[in-house]
């Protein structure tokens, strides 16, 4: 799971962990002592947000095009796989049914040859995808974390938490996802005070921003 965390006042959104519920803020030796090994200072009253990831990046109507266009070109792509996967199961069925032991010697290499290109062809069209979809997990995700930024500043947040968690009633009844719950990778919280659970807000600013572009 990822994490952001935002510091409140900030311009520069930090990504990782690092700021964290009882974030410390070192002092330094007065100039001209000698370096001494110092207890930080905690600061009292901080407060954190979390959004629900899952939630956001379903209900997130950019999100949601940008993954039908990927699904779009990578059909498109796949029409001529689609035409040399038809053609090598013709292939392969001719050279079953012939009683020539030369012509369906010539089938089989026919087919050998098309299968090779098949798998070339599915070894591009995946890199292309990949390429294309590593483009839209930057551009979205460049565009939540300035949100975030945003209502964190608001708020007077130190830091908001991403989670993934079930986002339907279905989902919070399913087994696996219970069973998820008990064994989190990383920030899983059981229970968020409404006032600080930021997703639908988050997602509202996102969606708005998408109407308007």
């Amino acid at each position: 799971m990822v994490r952001w965390s935002v510091l409140a006042g900030c311009a520069t959104v930090v990504a990782g962990a690092a700021f964290v519920t009882g974030a410390t803020v070192p002092t330094g030796p007065p100039a001209g002592a000698k370096p001494e090994h110092t207890k930080p200072v905690v600061v009292i009253g901080q407060k954190n947000g979390y959004f629900n990831m899952a939630k956001v990046l379903r209900e997130y109507k950019k999100a949601k095009a940008r993954a039908e266009q990927l699904h779009t070109q990578r059909a498109k792509l796949s029409e001529e796989l689609n035409e040399m996967r038809s053609a090598y199961l013709r292939l392969q069925s001719e050279a079953q049914k012939s009683a020539d032991a030369k012509e369906k010697q010539q089938l089989a290499q026919n087919a050998l040859v098309l299968s090779r290109r098949i798998e070339d062809t599915t070894r591009e069209i995946d890199k292309k995808m990949a390429e294309r979809a590593a483009t839209v997990c930057a551009e979205l995700h460049d565009e939540l974390r300035g949100i975030v930024a945003d209502v964190a500043r608001e708020n007077g947040l130190v830091a908001v938490h991403a989670y993934p968690d079930a986002v339907t009633q279905e989902e919070m009844d399913n087994p696996l996802i219970k069973e998820l719950r008990l064994k989190p990778p990383a920030l899983q919280p059981f229970y968020l005070d409404p006032s600080i659970e930021f997703s639908d807000e988050i997602l509202r600013r996102l969606n708005e921003k998408f109407v308007a572009e």
